[in-house]
């Protein structure tokens, strides 16, 4: 399926409602504000059910030598995996849920240097430990990350140029801004979409990877916001905003169900909220990642001792 952005989301959904209440443009904008609510909505739930790989993020950080704590990144949900790279090595951190574990930890004392292993995240920040003995050895966390909502509609004005094997893009009557780095981009004769990556002027921008279709001269685009949930999944949300807006504003309950059956089994008239009675929607690809998929759930190891003292990665004796 293909990739979509919040203007064909919304545009979709605006069609699943229209009727002559809805049709007219005046009409339709405080409509637009409900299904963009909406939308977002649909894509956090969609978030939180699948919390499959597609959707996580790798993000690094440098120690900072006698600093414990470090702070999240702004779009971090929970952790997957973490490392810390010292002298070339990239040394797993075990996660520690509890604090009463982490206080054990704590208690440890010791002197000289050592490998980090445990690492203990809290609401706005996370913990190493033992604590870091070296500035700039590298933290890399694996997170499910925390969409932020879709907010922006296309910006399509003036005209692009690529080149094959070269990731940046030229405008003509462009104002590109900033703010589109992390969005979406497609030259239309091209029809691939690449994420921005950086932002050089109003006229240039790069893309996170080289642009592999055949240059494109004076063309027309898009630059989107799209959700960070599979492709296959997106045509989805119209019908989960279009759900709300019939069980809310419009008080039509009937539709409200249907839709809302579409979004989770993609049958308008599947009632059943069980995953082995779905042939598609949220539900059929719930059971389908989970079956087919690299696993979310973490192994938790029961250890008798948080710490032994005769751990290899230590270069000192613990007291």
């Amino acid at each position: 399926m293909a990739r979509q952005t919040l203007s064909s989301i919304l545009l979709t959904s605006q069609n699943y409602v229209s009727d002559a209440e809805t049709s007219s443009k005046t009409a339709l904008s405080d409509t637009q504000t409900f299904l963009k609510k909406e939308i977002n909505n649909g894509m956090r739930l969609i978030f939180n059910r699948l919390r499959m790989h597609e959707i996580q993020r790798v993000q690094t950080a440098s120690t900072v030598a006698d600093q414990q704590f470090y702070h999240k990144p702004p779009d971090f949900g929970t952790l997957q995996v973490a490392t810390l790279t010292v002298g070339g090595i990239a040394y797993p951190l075990e996660i520690v849920d509890s604090y009463n574990q982490w206080n054990i930890l704590n208690e440890t004392t010791f002197t000289g240097a050592s490998i980090p292993q445990f690492i203990f995240v809290r609401r706005d920040d996370f913990g190493i430990w033992p604590i870091p003995a070296n500035s700039s050895d590298t933290i890399t966390l694996t997170y499910n990350l925390l969409q932020k909502d879709l907010i922006n509609i296309d910006y399509t004005d003036g005209t692009v140029s690529t080149t094959q094997n070269d990731a940046t893009v030229t405008g003509s009557g462009t104002t590109f801004t900033a703010g589109m780095v992390g969005r979406w981009f497609k030259a239309d004769s091209d029809g691939e979409w690449y994420r921005i990556t950086s932002f050089t002027n109003s006229t240039s921008i790069e893309l996170e990877s080289v642009f592999e279709g055949t240059a494109v001269s004076g063309d027309t685009y898009i630059i989107g916001e799209s959700p960070e949930i599979p492709t296959e999944l997106h045509e989805l949300l119209p019908h989960f905003a279009a759900a709300k807006f019939y069980a809310g504003p419009r008080r039509d309950a009937t539709k409200a169900q249907e839709q809302l059956n579409y979004f989770y089994t993609s049958d308008f008239f599947n009632t059943s909220r069980r995953m082995n009675n779905a042939a598609g929607g949220l539900l059929y690809a719930v059971a389908r990642y989970a079956a087919g998929g690299r696993s979310n759930s973490r192994l938790v190891r029961k250890l008798r001792s948080p710490v032994s003292r005769y751990d290899e990665r230590f270069r000192t004796t613990l007291s």
